[in-house]
């Protein structure tokens, strides 16, 4: 029996970005769709992860997605964009998504970049 292709997400655990695109999916009901890999900075599963996406792309970032069989893409409003056009979702419709990516997300983004400023001027 050939089984269907799943697409293939590829998370940090602590990235802003993966959650956002997790929440996406979880609220609009894809999330089941896919298989995950998910890794902490310095675990065993990092190399691995960051080894596969390698040959994929010039510089590994997170999230990134196997959507077709050696097909892959990253940046995660890319792929929020790319599913929900396939699965036909209204990202407006989703008010935990909007949330996050409206509300917490840029505060969180406007925080670390103050931090890093703020690290550079010590």
């Amino acid at each position: 029996m050939i089984e269907a292709f799943r697409p293939v997400l590829y998370l940090k655990s602590t990235c802003p970005h993966c959650l956002k695109l997790r929440i996406f999916l979880l609220e609009a009901g894809l999330l089941e769709r896919f298989d995950q890999r998910i890794f902490t900075q310095g675990d065993d599963a990092e190399a691995a992860i960051r080894a596969d996406l390698a040959a994929h792309f010039d510089k590994v970032t997170f999230p990134a997605v196997q959507y077709e069989p050696g097909r892959f893409m990253k940046d995660s409003d890319a792929i929020i964009a790319h599913y929900a056009a396939v699965a036909g979702v209204d990202v407006e419709g989703l008010p935990i998504f909007a949330a996050y990516a409206q509300g917490v997300l840029p505060k969180y983004m406007e925080t670390r970049r103050e931090l890093t400023a703020l690290k550079q001027d010590a």
